[in-house]
């Protein structure tokens, strides 16, 4: 399940919650006031490549080293 970031329209409080794919504003009240009056964030995300070899034998063989 992915994390997402809010912030609440009524209150200014900003939040992150951790909910299903497809999870809409709708679904979404303020943990601090309880409004439904909340807007997503546009956030960050971070993700891992296992390419099966390291930086440093992927550098130097790309590089005519050994």
């Amino acid at each position: 399940m992915p994390i997402y970031e809010y912030i609440c329209m009524k209150c200014g409080e900003g939040f992150v919650l951790l909910q299903k794919v497809g999870a809409t504003e709708k679904d979404t009240a303020c943990p601090s006031c309880d409004s439904k009056d909340v807007k997503k964030k546009l956030s960050t995300f971070s993700c891992s490549l296992d390419t099966g070899f390291s930086h440093s034998s992927h550098s130097s063989s790309a590089h005519g080293g050994g």
